[in-house]
């Protein structure tokens, strides 16, 4: 019974102090610049760049054109093809430059939360070593389709470069 009567009373004292002072924490303020920039939802809009939502098409295999496919048949004219993309770099080691790196349509803050979506993620293989970018960053190279690779991974970007 007492046990009842603390959070009773604990609840109203809550609810009193809740109603004096709104928490930050829920108040529609305007995030600061910085943390704004940090915060991206999306890739970046890049004039010529390939559109991720095109990509994420990719998935589940079905019998098209005559075969089993991973890929629309759209997506299948763009196999071998050059084209840009537009995102974000996620190293696999710590150094200033990469020839081998993950590229997203989203920001990546760490290797535990990076994006489920494997359709959304391009294996790139560099030209030359591209340098680390905390921010978006603009490659172009061969896209290839990976249709019958053991990979997870539905695309790599060969010979890249950064644009």
């Amino acid at each position: 019974m007492r046990r009842r009567q603390f959070l009773a009373a604990s609840a109203a004292g809550f609810a009193c102090t809740a109603a004096a002072s709104p928490a930050r924490a829920l108040s529609l303020q305007e995030a600061p610049a910085s943390l704004a920039a940090h915060l991206r939802l999306g890739p970046p809009v890049v004039d010529g760049a390939l559109d991720w939502s095109q990509l994420a098409r990719a998935g589940a295999s079905m019998f098209r054109d005559g075969r089993i496919s991973r890929f629309p048949a759209d997506l299948h004219a763009l196999d071998g093809q050059q084209v840009t993309l537009a995102g974000y770099m996620m190293p696999f080691t710590d150094a200033d430059a990469h020839r081998e790196f993950m590229f997203g349509a989203l920001q990546f803050h760490c290797s535990g939360c990076m994006m489920g979506e494997l359709n959304r993620l391009v294996a790139v293989k560099a030209a030359e070593p591209v340098a680390v970018a905390d921010g978006p960053l603009v490659i172009r190279g061969r896209l290839r389709l990976l249709e019958d690779e053991a990979s997870p991974l539905f695309y790599r970007l060969d010979a890249a470069q950064e644009v």
